[in-house]
C-alpha cells in the first residue's frame, strides 16, 4: 500500500524523505536543526539533532527545507500546516501543534471534514473557529 506523501503547501515539494517527514526548524532560543517526524497521523516520535536541544512547552518555527517558506497554519498560528495525499490520491490540509510535546493532529478535506488525533486535542472548532 502506498504510504502518504507530505508536500509543501506553498511550492509543492515532497518533504517525505526514507520514513520520516523533514522540516527546517528554530527554536525559542535562536538555535537551528532539522526535525524529522514520524509520516503516520497520529504517530509523535521524531528524530533530530542530539545538539539541538528542545523543551518540552516551547514553540518551535517549522519552515520547509526545499523553499523555506514559513509553514505557520493561517487558521492558528501555534500550528504547521501541510498537505498530504493519501494511498487513494486523495488531498487532505493536516495541522500539527507547533508546540513540543503536545500531541494534536486535525487532518481536513477537501469537504471539510475534520478528523483529530492525539491526546491533547480539543475540538476543531474551539482551537480554529468555524471556516468556509
Amino acid at each position: 500500500m502506498k504510504e502518504n506523501d507530505y508536500l509543501c503547501p506553498r511550492c509543492k515539494g515532497h518533504l517525505n524523505a526514507g520514513n520520516k517527514v523533514v522540516f527546517s526548524t528554530k527554536n525559542t532560543r535562536g538555535s537551528k536543526g532539522l526535525i524529522l517526524l514520524n509520516p503516520t497521523i497520529g504517530g509523535y516520535s521524531y528524530d533530530h539533532h542530539k545538539a539541538y536541544n528542545l523543551v518540552k512547552g516551547e514553540l518551535i518555527d517549522f519552515n520547509c527545507p526545499i523553499c523555506g517558506k514559513d509553514l505557520k497554519s493561517l487558521k492558528n498560528q501555534s500550528y504547521v500546516a501541510i498537505d498530504m495525499i493519501d494511498h487513494n490520491n486523495k488531498q487532505y490540509e493536516v495541522l500539527f501543534s507547533r508546540v513540543v510535546g503536545d500531541k494534536s493532529t486535525y487532518v481536513i478535506a477537501s469537504d471539510n471534514a475534520i478528523e483529530q488525533f492525539g491526546e491533547d486535542a480539543i475540538d476543531f472548532e474551539d482551537l480554529f473557529g468555524v471556516f468556509d
